[in-house]
């Protein structure tokens, strides 16, 4: 957590430099990528983040172990990629892992309310597109699985969050893929969409958030 530590203290200074510039005759439209590695195994949490899920309700998995026999095909490849055959994980070990991913959870919650901080602080908040995403989820269990790699929920499912001028607030169950963070932001900031088109099989979220449906597959790998 240290290294997030660094990252975010990094991205607190570009964004004041940012707002030192913003009566620049020469400023520009800026993009921030903040990229932090929580939550992520190992499982391991500062205190003040793992005592708040002592008696967390969701420590156990829904879907508790699956013997690797009775596992769909690729769920089997997984068994062995891991080389889960050659050791034990008690009920216990379970929680406590999922105890510190939801603990890291909440310490990126902290981290993120940093950079929105200092959003506001510096009057830049209502000038700014926030995209909150992540790349995977992790199975923490379910089903007797880990990590990433499977289309089952837990993997597959990662937060998209929007926020600023031109998105409409609500809640959107349609499927989405991340390949449409490109498209999407670029449509926020008055780009023209065809311009990428050719390299991306992504598309804009914005129709969605008016209240149209989806035009295109969201695909998968």
């Amino acid at each position: 957590d240290r290294y997030d530590d660094e990252v975010v203290f990094l991205a607190t200074q570009k964004l004041y430099q940012l707002s030192r510039e913003q009566d620049d005759a020469s400023h520009r439209p800026w993009c921030l990528t903040v990229s932090l590695s929580h939550p992520h195994d190992p499982y391991v949490a500062r205190k003040q983040y793992w005592d708040l899920y002592e008696h967390c309700q969701a420590l156990n998995p829904e879907t508790g172990f699956i013997a690797h026999d009775e596992q769909d095909a690729h769920s089997r490849r997984l068994y062995h990629a891991s080389d889960y055959p050659s050791f034990e994980i008690t009920p216990e070990q379970v929680r406590r892992s999922r105890q510190g991913y939801f603990a890291n959870i909440s310490y990126v919650d902290d981290k993120l309310g940093e950079i929105l901080d200092v959003l506001e602080r510096t009057r830049m908040a209502d000038d700014t597109i926030i995209l909150f995403c992540s790349d995977h989820g992790d199975m923490l269990g379910e089903r007797g699985l880990w990590f990433k790699m499977s289309f089952f929920e837990g993997s597959a499912r990662v937060p998209l969050v929007i926020a600023g001028k031109g998105v409409h607030a609500g809640l959107i169950e349609t499927p989405v893929s991340n390949l449409d963070v490109a498209p999407t932001l670029c449509d926020l900031a008055g780009i023209d969409i065809a311009a990428i088109a050719p390299w991306t099989d992504g598309q804009s979220l914005l129709p969605l958030t008016k209240g149209f449906e989806r035009t295109a597959p969201v695909l998968m790998e």
